[in-house]
């Protein structure tokens, strides 16, 4: 006897299967889209230049220039200590196009404050090794503030900052670091990398959708939890200032949004305006104190 045929399916099942794969190719599709556009604008996003010549060193202030491995890379870094080693300590994330070099005179303020500091070069940036990407960046971040916190043992308050590029680079890792800081500092912060790309000119709005979103600070800062300092300007010509009033908006700790009237975007490293800058950066770090009452309780 013949095997029985098999029973056709029915009339409506190829069309909804034809529907089905067709549904799963364009996310297939979309998919490799998006990873190679964000490949594509990763390998443009960061502008590197190599290290200068001046250190805290030639400011009359001495410090130690060293390197750490960061996986397969090596990183360059800055140290000074505090006059006092029980004195506050920064750790720097500094921005795009930025250097070791850029951040020396930043070292010597700090230091005639009492402060100590930690600034070091991401992957591919100064005389770092390697190549930066948002995956090596955050490995950067995470073997930095392991050498900050080693740095600076006897510190009374550690502090962490993240400057336009660094924000993100630190908000990506802040979650991830122990001991946790005892306060954070966003200068010229952007909401998120999609709307920085936007801003900036790297990628028209309507492309924006395409892109992966690897450093979402919103999101991040409404999670936060420590005390938090925000500085923007609002004549930053590179990173609107309606992006650190929306950073304001999104925290939940006790935080302060410090308005500079007609400070440019790298007012913080610039000889003409880094006194201004830094005056209340500094008083936060003297004292601990944002100057704000507590926070309500929120849930996130």
């Amino acid at each position: 006897m013949s095997a029985p045929l098999p029973t056709p399916p029915a009339a409506g099942s190829r069309p909804l299967k034809r529907w089905v794969a067709g549904v799963a190719g364009v996310a297939v599709a979309a998919s490799l889209g998006r990873w190679l556009v964000f490949r594509a604008m990763e390998r443009d996003a960061f502008v590197t230049i190599p290290i200068g010549d001046v250190t805290p060193d030639h400011l009359g202030v001495p410090s130690r220039q060293y390197t750490f491995a960061s996986g397969d890379r090596s990183l360059h870094a800055s140290f000074v200590a505090a006059p006092d080693p029980s004195g506050p300590a920064l750790c720097v994330f500094h921005g795009d196009s930025e250097s070791l070099t850029d951040w020396a005179p930043v070292q010597a303020m700090l230091h005639a404050a009492g402060i100590g500091s930690f600034v070091f070069d991401y992957s591919g940036y100064g005389a770092s090794t390697g190549r930066p990407s948002v995956r090596n960046l955050r490995q950067d971040a995470l073997a930095g503030y392991l050498q900050f916190i080693a740095a600076t043992p006897a510190a009374a308050r550690r502090h962490v900052m993240g400057y336009s590029l660094g924000s993100g680079i630190l908000l990506d890792v802040i979650g991830r670091l122990r001991p946790s800081p005892d306060g954070a500092v966003i200068g010229a912060g952007f909401r998120s990398a999609r709307a920085a790309a936007v801003v900036t000119g790297r990628v028209p709005a309507w492309l924006a959708w395409m892109l992966p979103e690897p450093w979402n600070n919103a999101a991040r800062i409404r999670k936060l939890r420590m005390p938090l300092l925000l500085i923007h300007s609002r004549q930053d010509q590179t990173i609107p200032f309606s992006h650190g009033e929306y950073l304001a908006r999104m925290a939940r700790a006790p935080s302060r949004l410090e308005i500079f009237e007609d400070l440019p975007h790298n007012a913080a490293i610039e000889p003409a305006h880094a006194q201004a800058f830094w005056a209340p950066v500094i008083a936060y770090l003297q004292s601990g104190d944002l100057g704000v009452a507590a926070a309500p309780d929120v849930a996130p």
